[in-house]
């Protein structure tokens, strides 16, 4: 994933080399995908089945805290090198340094990941000799239902995640608010948003974690169509405090517990591959598209927001009821 990153930092332009340059853009997309659907479980897992039990929401929000410290990153470094670079310079090569810069993460991913050892859970199956031969296997055959839950509870965490991230960027700079001025306020947002992710993973810890879920389901339910309308207000004070309330207040809700959720649904002999392909194949379905999809619905609607909304009110709903089947197992041990 870390190489497929840095890659883009060094590709040829299309006034270069023509349509390859984008055809080794989407192949390096999916390097990038295809990595991080083995990363996620493993690095989520790492969390969930070294915690505590009545710790597990609060220690799974960790890994997902990854999201948005990544947006922060992401925009710091964009925003900086706008400022110091001339609009001319930025398009030839100001857009490459973040991704170059990104060989950091990857040296600190790389000793982190050397550092540490398996977890009790998976030692404990691999004693036992109860690992999985193939996993995804059983995973199909067995627990299909706990696959499909998965994915249902990933549509509105994933699909929310792209519509506040990336689609709104886009949107509300053809809406002529200034591009870096939207950006600081993702960053503004996500920066905050960290602390909101550690605040819900607690509360689920302490109320339970559907309870949680649940409601921030509903909540972007309804904060969805004011968002909208905001972004469309032409107020860059109503269009910013819109953009920092999601990040901070609604995606976190689910966004932090996600990984939790979905771990909690599976045994440990095929936790990380059912968890991994239900997480990945919800992200495939609404996350990844979410943004074409929102762009496809106001072209096709005359620039109306309203069938985005209604777009995400969909996922909120797919998930709403999957998590609604969830087994129910904050406080409890994970391997019983």
């Amino acid at each position: 994933m870390g190489v497929a990153t840095m890659l883009m930092g060094v590709l040829p332009t299309y006034e270069a080399i023509g349509v390859v340059a984008p055809v080794l853009l989407t192949l390096l997309r999916l390097v990038q995908g295809l990595a991080l659907g083995g990363e996620w479980g493993g690095g989520l897992l790492l969390a969930v089945e070294y915690a505590p039990s009545n710790r597990r929401g609060f220690y799974g929000a960790v890994p997902q805290v990854g999201a948005l410290t990544g947006l922060a990153l992401g925009n710091i470094m964009t925003i900086t090198a706008r400022w110091i670079l001339p609009a001319e310079a930025f398009a030839t090569f100001g857009w490459r340094i973040p991704f170059l810069l990104s060989g950091v993460l990857l040296i600190v991913g790389l000793w982190i990941r050397h550092r540490i050892d398996e977890t009790p859970s998976f030692r404990k199956v691999k004693a036992a000799g109860s690992t999985q031969r193939p996993p995804i296997a059983t995973v199909l055959r067995d627990r299909w239902r706990e696959v499909l839950i998965s994915t249902g509870a990933k549509f509105v965490e994933t699909s929310t995640f792209f519509i506040f991230a990336t689609f709104s960027i886009s949107y509300a700079t053809g809406l002529g608010y200034d591009f870096t001025l939207i950006l600081a306020f993702v960053l503004v947002g996500s920066a905050l948003g960290v602390g909101s992710m550690l605040f819900y993973g607690d509360l689920s810890d302490r109320i339970g974690r559907r309870k949680v879920f649940l409601c921030g389901s509903v909540a972007v339910t309804i904060f969805i169509f004011p968002y909208l309308a905001m972004l469309n207000s032409g107020s860059v004070a109503l269009a910013g405090l819109a953009i920092i309330v999601s990040f901070t207040i609604v995606w976190p809700t689910y966004g932090s517990l996600i990984g939790t959720v979905i771990a909690e649904n599976f045994a440990p002999e095929i936790r990380y591959t059912g968890a991994s392909l239900g997480y990945q194949v919800g992200a495939a379905v609404v996350g990844g598209p979410a943004p074409l999809i929102a762009t496809a619905l106001l072209a096709m609607f005359s620039g109306s927001w309203i069938p985005v909304a209604v777009f995400v009110v969909v996922c909120a709903a797919v998930s709403f009821v999957a998590v609604s089947f969830v087994q129910v197992r904050h406080n409890q041990d994970l391997d019983v």
